[in-house]
C-alpha cells in the first residue's frame, strides 16, 4: 500500500502545470520592455522635434527668450559644445554660454565635461533634457497655482478701501485705523470693489490647472 502511495505522488508532478508561471513572467517582462522602448522613444522624440513640443518651447522662452529657444533648437537630438554653437547661430561664445547656464539652472539642458588631451581644457558638451524640463516647471507652476489660490481667499475673505487716485488699496482694519484716510495722500477712503481682480485670479488659477493637467 506504501508504495501505491508513493506513486501517488507521481501524479503530483502535474505541478509541473506550473510552468505556464513562467510564460506569465515571460509576458510581463515583455510588457515591461516595451513600455520602456516606448519612453525611450518618446524622449528621442521630443529631443529630435523640439519645434512640435509647445510646453517645452514656452519653458524654454520664459527662461531665455526668443534666442534662448533657437539655441536649444541646435542641442535637439545632439551634444553639441558652446563654441559649435556659437558658430552655427553666429552669436558671441559669452552670449551662448550665459543662456546656456540660464537653461541649466531651470534643468532643460544637461552638459558632459571632458578634458582636451592638447590644450589641457574642460570642453563642455550640451544637450537638452525636454523630461525634466517638463517636471521642474510642473513643480513651479504648482507652487504658483497654490500662491495664486492664497491671495484669492485673502481677496475674497477681505473688504477693501481705496482712495480712487492710484495708491494701493488698504484693508478694512487698515481704514478704520487711518479714520478712513488714505494713508499716501490723505484723500477720503471708499469701498474698493475687487470682484474683477477675483475673476482674474480665477482665470489664472484655472489656467494653470488645466496645464498641469496636460502636462
Amino acid at each position: 500500500m506504501s508504495k501505491k502511495i508513493t506513486k501517488g505522488k507521481k501524479v503530483s508532478k502535474g505541478k509541473r502545470i506550473t510552468k505556464g508561471k513562467k510564460v506569465s513572467k515571460g509576458k510581463k517582462i515583455g510588457k515591461i520592455k516595451k513600455a520602456v522602448e516606448k519612453r525611450v522613444k518618446k524622449k528621442k522624440e521630443l529631443r529630435q522635434k523640439p519645434l512640435e513640443d509647445p510646453v517645452l518651447k514656452e519653458i524654454i522662452t520664459r527662461i531665455a527668450g526668443d534666442r534662448g529657444y533657437e539655441v536649444a533648437k541646435v542641442l535637439a537630438g545632439e551634444e553639441v559644445t558652446d563654441d559649435e554653437v556659437a558658430k552655427r547661430m553666429g552669436m558671441r561664445v559669452n552670449l551662448v554660454r550665459k543662456i546656456l547656464y540660464d537653461l541649466y539652472e531651470n534643468r532643460v539642458v544637461s552638459y558632459r565635461r571632458v578634458r582636451d588631451e592638447h590644450s589641457g581644457w574642460y570642453v563642455y558638451y550640451w544637450q537638452i533634457e525636454p523630461e525634466r524640463a517638463r517636471e521642474y516647471f510642473d513643480n513651479n507652476k504648482r507652487l504658483l497655482m497654490q500662491k495664486l489660490q492664497e491671495r484669492l481667499e485673502a481677496e475674497r475673505d477681505t473688504i477693501f478701501f481705496s482712495c480712487g487716485n492710484g495708491d494701493p488699496k488698504v484693508s478694512f482694519e487698515l481704514a478704520a485705523e487711518s479714520d478712513f484716510k488714505c494713508p499716501r495722500c490723505g484723500s477720503k477712503l471708499g469701498p474698493y470693489d475687487n470682484s474683477s481682480v477675483v475673476m482674474a485670479l480665477e482665470r489664472q488659477i484655472e489656467s494653470l490647472r488645466q496645464r498641469l493637467v496636460e502636462s
